[in-house]
Order: C-alpha cells, then structure tokens, then sequence
C-alpha cells in the first residue's frame, strides 16, 4: 500500500513539475508554428514534439552525462562557465534573436516571402527540438532527483508530449485571433532568453517573476476585451 502511495505521489510531483516547466516550451512552440503556412503547421508541431519526446528519453538515460555537463570548463573574466552554462547562453541569445525579430515584423510588417514546404517543416522542427533540450535540462535533473522509477519519468513524458500537442494548437490558434496576445507572448519569449542568458553568467533570476508576469499581463487584455464587448453591446 505505501509503495502505491509512494508511486502516485512521485507520478503526480513529476507531472506538475512538467507542466509548471513545460509552459515557456508551449508559447514557444505556438510561435513558431504560427509563422508556417496552414497546410504544414501541424506536421511540423507533431514532428517537433515527439521527436523532442524521444531525445527527452536519450537525456534521462544519460542523465550521468548531463549532471557532469555542471563541470566547470572555461573561465572568462573571473566567471567560470561550465558547457550547460554556455548552452544556456547561446540559447538565451537565440530567444533573444528570435523575439525582438518577431516584434519588429510585428510593428514594421512587410511581405512574407513563400516558405518551402520542406524546408519551413525542418527549420520549425530544429527549433523546436533544439529549444526543449535546453529548456528541458533542468526537468529531466529534478525528475531522476525525485525518482528512481524511470518508468514514471517516461510516463509522465508521453503524457506532456500529448497535452503540448493539443495545447500548443490552442494557443497558436489564440496567438493568431488576438494580435495583442502574439505581443505578449513574443516578450514573455525575449524575457525568458534574458533569464536564460543571465543563468549562464550565474546571475538567477527566479522563473516565477516570468510566470506573475504573464498572468498579469493576460488578465490585463482579458478585461480589456471583455470591456470592448460589453461597449459593442451597449453601442447595438
């Protein structure tokens, strides 16, 4: 009895873990695809994903390996940094890149140039893949910290990888009906990469202030469109 008590509690830890540390991953996803002709977004969100699933199963196998990636390895002016250090630079920068590039087509919009099928689905899936390795480290480290039941940890992976399926269309879908939230969802990515990148200098910066930022921000434009219907009703 205690032992599946003791399985159901770590089960549901490792759950909400992932989904707590699964969100930046979501509204990046949504991102991407939503750039990506219609007829391609879903084959990429797919292949992206579960291809994602399936290196988050090679890393929880050499999770020895990535505990030893916090070895220190180069130092630059008194700072050492370790190869997950500059992982997390150069993807902090990456995020960095990719919002403030995406607000500026945002503001200064110009003609989309045709995107190759094949070439949109492999760029999109590279993205996608390469963002949740990073953003995964830390996951798969606190899930083999919590359990010695891999089992649980794979459990617990294919069912993130379902829910981010569904969800990151919802949110994609949502990003795309209203503008201001593309907006918003554009600097929650440039901040996230501000956090990163700060991470990887040894300057932490709770993820909370990210997630209280957000939620204020959504509440905000969710009361400033319930106010424009509640206006369009009055004006009818």
């Amino acid at each position: 009895m205690y032992v599946i008590y003791n399985c159901i509690s770590e089960f549901l830890t490792l759950l909400m873990l992932e989904i707590i540390l699964g969100i930046d991953n979501l509204i990046f996803i949504s991102i991407i695809c939503e750039k990506l002709p219609i007829n391609i977004r879903d084959k990429a969100r797919i292949c992206g994903i579960f291809i994602a699933l399936g290196m988050r199963f090679l890393m929880l196998y050499g999770a020895s390996l990535i505990l030893s990636i916090n070895e220190q390895v180069i130092s630059i002016l008194n700072i050492t940094l370790s190869y997950r250090d500059m992982f997390m630079i150069a993807g902090g920068a990456f995020l960095i890149y990719k919002s403030a590039k995406e607000i500026y087509s945002e503001v200064f919009p110009e003609d989309l140039q045709e995107i190759r099928t094949y070439s949109g689905i492999l760029w999109a899936t590279l993205q996608i893949v390469g963002i949740d390795i990073m953003l995964s480290l830390d996951s798969v480290i606190s899930a083999v910290g919590i359990t010695s039941r891999t089992y649980l940890i794979w459990i617990v992976f294919v069912i993130y990888a379902v829910m981010a399926l569904f969800l990151s269309k919802s949110f994609s879908n949502t990003i795309r009906k209203f503008g201001n939230c593309k907006i918003i969802a554009l600097l929650f990515i440039g901040m996230l990469g501000i956090i990163l990148l700060l991470d990887g200098f040894k300057i932490s910066i709770p993820h909370e202030y990210l997630y209280t930022t957000l939620v204020f921000s959504l509440a905000v434009e969710a009361i400033k469109l319930l106010k424009q219907r509640f206006n369009s009703k009055i004006e009818e």
